[in-house]
């Protein structure tokens, strides 16, 4: 099935106090303003709207965030054992830092959401 083109565009002028009504129920059903917008002008004339893409939530967000940084320490882990194989001594600053973003990932991951203490 072919995506259709949105090529045409509606501009309103909204009060400070409608904005911040449609931004909370956007914000609430996972969609960003406009998205929000469409599909609620859209269903109000007796349409279907496409889907509309989904704000990733905090947690995805998070979990790309740290796999990103599993990626850069694999990469660390990669060229470390390289090095060590062709000869060179990496046990020392490189190691420790590759275990110093390890910790910092691990606390990143286990504090995410920890309830504080009261």
């Amino acid at each position: 099935m072919k995506k259709a083109k949105r090529s045409s565009v509606v501009r309103v002028r909204l009060t400070d106090e409608e904005h911040a009504a449609i931004l909370a129920a956007a914000t609430s059903a996972g969609l960003g303003i406009c998205s929000y917008t469409r599909m609620v002008v859209v269903k109000a004339v007796g349409r279907t709207p496409a889907p509309a893409p989904r704000r990733p939530d905090e947690h995805a967000i998070a979990l790309a965030r740290w796999t990103g940084q599993l990626g850069k320490i694999g990469n660390s882990l990669n060229q470390l054992a390289r090095d060590h194989n062709v000869g060179f001594d990496v046990w020392g600053l490189d190691v420790e830092e590759v275990r110093k973003e390890l910790r910092e990932l691990r606390e990143a991951v286990l504090n995410f959401h920890r309830p504080e203490s009261r």
